[in-house]
């Protein structure tokens, strides 16, 4: 099965909340919905949502959700969604219980392996980053638009950066839409490769981003996404992402409140569109430095807001997404704290799937970055297996065999377990300190600036069938 298992768990996940608390973020996003309401600026959404029972002021674009309109809608998605490779295997099962991880969306620059400066994206950038990504065995996925490419034209960028990712990772994708017109050629485009939207639909390997804006709003060109897609009952992201204290309260419990309801609407018209529809509860929620009015991602309060996330997302009966960032320039100690810290709470917590944005706030992709984000999520997978206890692992005939001070080392229990037991990470300098300053004492980016060239020389993903490729070329051409 995909992902990373979580036997050491045990059902004790971590909680932000306590049940009776869980209760009030939910009852108060219902209030929200029902006595505030939340702006629509899509004409056929509301007649939907009119027709559905809801309060509709077409003046002010405005919606009112009954909370049994929304708890209805919302308890027909199902609980679980598996998403495919682009070869037709199994590559997540979010709402298994296991855990995933994917590279997120947003990075408008890079920082250049040769010489660590930021500089504007390119198609070989956008190439690159997917082709690493597939290589890396605990990524699990890839955003459509992890780097967005300036060397094309910006209002076709959506299917030149999907045509990229499709050549250069066999991965599940997330769908970003940056360009409205260019939602129907980027499903045309998925769908050539599954064999068909029919085929897209049993083995989705591509979900689509449809985001609010924050405080409750929904505009014309995320609706645009989430009908193309409900439609099709193809998997959808659903994404809200207040800042504190500006979008949204500045205290956590009213950003929940905010984020919940955003959710909970986008979700409810998926519903009403085709129900059954596979979506997942997603959180970009973030806070500000209040010195500057920068918005975090590496924040701590993120780690909390995303514990709070899978018991809102568990409550629903979803599946859920958080964004796991960092504030820090380059890799190094910070960007691996704060990643760190964004992540490994929101697991113990029961979260599906985290969105590994990169640097400087989502805004540059490091290659090197993600190869320490590969070897993070490999840490945090080997402490969810946990610890086996059966009477192999509890050994205690060996340690009778063995006695009062004897050795281990030679045992042929050792030979078989320690693989399995004892994790070797490839980056991580634990021998003398003699032999590392012979080496040149190589900090970690160091190490991972040569694993990112030694993987682009030589890893390259199955190729696209001619036939496609030529297929999705000339979807673009159109476009």
């Amino acid at each position: 099965m995909a992902g990373l298992e979580r036997r050491g768990a045990k059902d004790a996940w971590l909680q932000a909340l306590g049940a009776a608390n869980v209760e009030a973020v939910h009852g108060g996003a219902l209030r929200i919905l029902a006595g505030t309401g939340i702006a629509v600026h899509d004409a056929a959404v509301l007649t939907l949502l009119a027709g559905a029972g809801c309060r509709v002021s077409r003046e002010d674009r405005r919606a009112y959700l009954p909370a049994d309109v929304v708890e209805g809608a919302v308890g027909l998605a199902p609980a679980a969604l598996t998403l495919y490779d682009r070869l037709g295997v199994e590559a997540m099962a979010l709402g298994s219980g296991r855990f995933h991880a994917r590279v997120s969306s947003g990075a408008t620059g890079i920082l250049d392996v040769d010489d660590g400066r930021r500089r504007p994206a390119t198609q070989r950038d956008a190439a690159d980053a997917a082709r690493l990504a597939d290589a890396l065995p605990h990524i699990h996925g890839m955003s459509t638009m992890a780097v967005q490419p300036t060397d094309v034209p910006a209002s076709r960028v959506d299917v030149h950066a999907l045509r990229l990712a499709l050549a250069n990772t066999v991965k599940p994708l997330g769908y970003v839409c940056l360009n409205e017109d260019l939602i129907e050629p980027a499903i045309a485009m998925a769908a050539a490769v599954a064999g068909g939207e029919d085929a897209l639909r049993r083995r989705p390997f591509l979900t689509a981003l449809a985001e609010s804006t924050s405080p409750l709003q929904l505009v014309p060109s995320q609706l645009a996404v989430l009908r193309a897609f409900a439609e099709r009952g193809l998997p959808l992201t659903l994404h809200a992402h207040p800042m504190a204290g500006f979008t949204a309260p500045v205290t956590l419990a009213g950003t929940l409140v905010i984020t919940h309801a955003e959710v909970l609407a986008l979700a409810t018209i998926a519903q009403l569109i085709r129900p059954g529809t596979p979506v997942l509860y997603g959180m970009s929620s973030s806070v500000p430095d209040m010195r500057s009015g920068a918005n975090l991602s590496g924040a701590v309060e993120i780690a909390l807001m995303g514990t709070a996330l899978a018991q809102l997302a568990g409550r629903c009966g979803l599946p859920c997404v958080l964004s796991s960032g960092s504030d820090a320039h380059c890799p190094g100690a910070q960007s691996v704290l704060e990643r760190l810290m964004t992540l490994l709470p929101p697991v113990l917590a029961g979260v599906d799937l985290i969105n590994l944005s990169t640097l400087d706030t989502k805004m540059n992709f490091s290659m090197e970055q993600l190869i320490l984000d590969d070897l993070i999520v490999s840490l945090v997978g080997r402490y969810l297996r946990g610890i086996a206890v059966d009477p192999e692992s509890l050994a205690v005939s060996l340690i009778d065999e063995v006695g009062p001070g004897g050795a281990f080392v030679t045992a042929d229990h050792t030979l078989r377990y320690f693989r399995t037991e004892l994790l070797v990470p490839d980056l991580l300098h634990r021998g003398g300190r003699s032999a590392w300053e012979q080496a040149g004492a190589p900090g970690l980016a160091v190490q991972a600036r040569e694993r990112v060239r030694r993987i682009l020389a030589e890893h390259r993903p199955p190729p696209l069938a001619d036939q496609v490729a030529r297929q999705l070329d000339e979807i673009v051409t159109l476009a």
